[in-house]
């Protein structure tokens, strides 16, 4: 992350980083700059929209016509400006996500007060039902805008486990349910 230099790639070097997604290519256009990531055999396109007040649909649709003739798994849009109405309520229809400018810049997992998250596979989350005798969203919430959901792609219906450190109860875990 020593290499971002704006608030947009500071946001996207977190995500990346923590999503674990590797960064095939970049490239520079006027306004912005296109990273091409992977992970397993997954594709993503990120645009990182530079000095943009307004994002509006038009972006959207420019993303999502590259991830259809890409063959892209999805597309993410990282900007520090405020997205219009019409993109917020069209993006995910379109497998677009966008990163809110309210996303921190700095690592929160580097905190002192927030223990590790890990979203769980379907296997997991079927032994901790089992285990607890509970449906998933019997568990604890949490926001899929919180930050830490967004930093770590939770999407709503996924589980995250926490892994706390205690010096009285040494590591013990409890399970987050994203809404």
């Amino acid at each position: 992350m020593d290499k971002a230099h704006t608030l947009e790639e500071k946001r996207a070097a977190l995500i990346i980083k923590y999503r674990n997604l590797k960064v095939e290519s970049v490239e520079k256009e006027e306004d912005r700059l296109v990273y091409h990531l992977t992970r397993g055999d997954e594709t993503y396109l990120m645009h990182i929209l530079l000095d943009k007040k307004t994002i509006g649909i038009a972006f959207i649709r420019e993303l999502r016509d590259q991830v259809e003739a890409g063959e892209v798994t999805g597309g993410i849009i990282v900007a520090d400006g405020k997205y219009t109405y019409s993109a917020r309520s069209n993006a995910p229809e379109m497998s677009i996500e966008l990163v809110p400018k309210s996303l921190p810049t700095f690592d929160v997992f580097e905190h002192a007060y927030v223990p590790l998250h890990e979203i769980l596979s379907d296997e997991e989350r079927k032994e901790i039902s089992e285990k607890f005798h509970a449906e998933p969203f019997q568990f604890p919430w949490i926001r899929s805008t919180d930050p830490i959901s967004i930093i770590l792609g939770a999407r709503p219906g996924n589980v995250l486990r926490v892994t706390h450190d205690s010096e009285t109860a040494g590591k013990y875990l409890s399970y987050r349910y994203v809404v």
